[in-house]
């Protein structure tokens, strides 16, 4: 590559990272705060801090986070948009070999085509996002910094990098909790797989692990995690076995083909579609001498692949939810194991470099891992969805980069659609987001008008499009006091939401 192409390839990603900056900062100056974000900007929060969240959690750093991002904007705004255009940086800096400039951008669009659910349990809800963004950047900061592993020369670091990573495998440890569980068996992973391949132990990754297990210990400490296992949280609980079907197949059962597999699969079809195709082009290009591959296990994994993807685009909306009655659960769940088992197969069997077999091994490993806990511990949302998505987003590009490297695809043709998909991505979010944020200060300010006048009951909107949001109204006595606590409403004042479109026609009327 000529240093002009090096160049213009440079200025292309700075530009695309400029773009993805600020559209994130819109969306961040856009986005209110809703449900446990009114929590912990009152009292209440400054109580958690005091006790040093006995009881609570272990997750120190976002905690802290989300008692000052409740009452300072601008820092809110600032560090909302530099975890969301991290992540997205991140996620294509992991997957940029052989794509030819084209990684950043194609995870900006992989990542705003997550579920809608997901979104609004992180993107769209301060305390959420503090939780689950954050913990997976600095995760795939340390991936960035250790892919070297997978060269053929012997990965080396700089003593200071040590001074670097100390802090930031403790900072990942103390945000949440299956991601610090991960983290551990990343950097397990890491270790081992130098000393297959390289024959070494390194100092860095072991600083890496021993700041992880020091982090974990702290944690772990708290005794938020002993009232879990003894019963005593109200919240959180461990699965019991004696009361759910007592072993452990029925109890994975239950969780993965409840939601699990709709937040990983059938909501998350556009990226799945991704990953699927990729697959499918590995499989359809590879020559073997064998004819078990070719004529076996080549045909059950398109089969088992393209009958997923066609279910999910096309006879899931036609059958509906209950075609199968009560086992219509259950028959998706099980289609979608196959589905990524049959990935799993094809990168074992189809993915001759080892580098990349191993590495979307790894991703796709992240998958499973990451909701692992969630067999055991409740409650499991959408937002305990999202380190599994992005790890699947990883696999896909993973892949993409992987055919890239054997077909030579012409950047120039996968821009072509990338760049309108790209403009059509960030005029639909920002018209979502600037109608949500217009409307939140018309209720923000109408609340303190009506406070000021000294109403009794005080009637407000719902935002629009709030299934992009989390709680964005709320739905009961504990979180509508919060909410009247953060803005100062008086405790006899009655808070009532009525549905936007309602609010809007009154408006319009007036």
């Amino acid at each position: 590559m000529d240093l002009d192409s090096k160049h213009n390839k440079a200025v292309s990603k700075n530009y695309f990272a400029a773009l993805f900056f600020l559209f994130f900062l819109f969306l961040a100056i856009n986005t209110p705060l809703t449900g446990d974000d009114w929590t912990w900007g009152t009292e209440r929060g400054i109580e958690r801090l005091k006790n040093y969240f006995s009881n609570y959690n272990g997750r120190y750093v976002s905690n802290i986070l989300e008692i000052l991002l409740t009452r300072y904007d601008l820092l809110r705004y600032f560090t909302l948009t530099i975890f969301s255009t991290l992540l997205v940086y991140t996620i294509g800096k992991l997957t940029s070999r052989e794509t030819k400039g084209i990684h950043l951008p194609l995870s900006f669009v992989l990542i705003l085509l997550i579920p809608v659910s997901v979104f609004a349990q992180t993107f769209g809800w301060t305390a959420g996002f503090v939780n689950y963004v954050p913990s997976l950047v600095l995760l795939l900061i340390y991936l960035i910094v250790v892919q070297n592993i997978y060269d053929d020369k012997t990965p080396t670091y700089s003593k200071m990098a040590i001074v670097f990573i100390v802090p930031l495998g403790i900072l990942t440890a103390l945000i949440v909790e299956h991601v610090t569980l991960f983290a551990l068996f990343t950097s397990g992973y890491v270790i081992v797989y130098t000393y297959v391949k390289h024959k070494k132990f390194l100092a860095f990754h072991i600083a890496y692990l021993a700041s992880l297990l020091f982090g974990s210990l702290i944690m772990f400490s708290n005794g938020a995690y002993w009232n879990v296992l003894s019963g005593n949280d109200s919240y959180r609980t461990i699965r019991n076995g004696a009361k759910e079907n007592t072993d452990l197949i029925n109890r994975i059962s239950d969780v993965y083909s409840g939601s699990m597999h709709k937040y990983l699969f059938f909501d998350n079809i556009p990226i799945n579609l991704f990953l699927g195709i990729m697959v499918i082009i590995l499989i359809v290009r590879f020559t073997s001498k064998s004819n078990w591959m070719n004529y076996i296990l080549r045909p059950i994994l398109l089969v088992s692949i393209i009958g997923f993807l066609i279910y999910g685009l096309f006879f899931k909306s036609i059958l509906g939810n209950n075609f199968l009655q009560h086992y219509t659960n259950d028959f998706e769940a099980l289609f979608s194991i196959i589905f990524f088992v049959s990935i799993v197969v094809a990168v074992i069997f189809y993915v001759n470099n080892r580098a990349f077999k191993w590495r979307t091994l790894y991703y796709l490993s992240g998958v499973v891992l990451l909701s692992a806990p969630f067999v055991f511990i409740t409650p499991y949302g959408p937002r305990a969805a999202l380190a599994s998505v992005v790890f699947l987003i990883l696999a896909a590009l993973e892949l993409f980069a992987y055919n890239s490297s054997l077909s030579s695809w012409s950047a120039k043709s996968i821009f072509k659609p990338l760049i309108p998909a790209i403009l059509v991505l960030i005029i639909g979010y920002s018209y979502v987001f600037a109608t949500i944020g217009q409307t939140n200060k018309e209720r923000i300010a109408l609340l303190k008008k009506e406070v000021h006048a000294g109403r009794d009951i005080i009637y407000l909107p719902d935002l629009p499009f709030n299934q992009f949001l989390w709680m964005s109204s709320p739905p009961n006595k504990h979180f509508n006091k919060m909410y009247k606590r953060f803005y100062e409403v008086p405790e006899k004042t009655t808070v009532k939401f009525v549905p936007y479109e309602d609010w809007l026609q009154d408006k319009n009327a007036q």
